[in-house]
């Protein structure tokens, strides 16, 4: 029986799916669907449907609810993703 738990346990393991990595590398121009300078949440979700949202609430430096031009640039630059303004 323990043999058959250990198994099932290492099986299950195993057969979790693997969380793709969303790729935030992206021109800030393409997410600012309303093109008003700003990115907002829903914008965010709808460009990241699988994205985080803490990288959201990150990239927004002073907490106003939406993402500036800048403020996407120097995430992105903060976590060493390479300029494709």
């Amino acid at each position: 029986m323990k043999k058959l738990f250990l198994a099932l346990a290492f099986a299950l393991l195993f057969c979790q799916p693997v969380a793709a990595k969303t790729n935030y590398n992206v021109c800030f121009h393409s997410l600012d669907a309303d093109v008003d300078g700003r990115m907002s949440k829903g914008e965010f979700l709808v460009a990241f449907s699988d994205g985080d949202t803490s990288v959201f609430d990150q990239a927004d430096a002073n907490h106003d609810g939406s993402v500036t031009h800048e403020e996407w640039e120097a995430y992105k630059e903060a976590q060493g993703f390479e300029d494709h303004e």
